[in-house]
């Protein structure tokens, strides 16, 4: 039996002007996701746990 964990993550893209990387990343972080583009939309899965059923004789 193989257990796996699966993941959506939503890209969003938006153009903002500002003097410095952190002050863009606080400007950001008040503008609501619906005026931001969706760029794309990413779902992984990853293996984490990994069993072999043994037959009991």
């Amino acid at each position: 039996m193989k257990t796996f964990q699966v993941r959506q993550s939503l890209h969003y893209d938006l153009m903002i002007a500002a003097g410095s990387e952190q002050e863009a990343i606080l400007k950001a972080g008040v503008i609501p996701l619906t005026q931001w583009e969706t760029e794309r939309t990413d779902i992984t899965a990853e293996l984490i746990d990994e069993t072999e059923e043994i037959d009991d004789y």
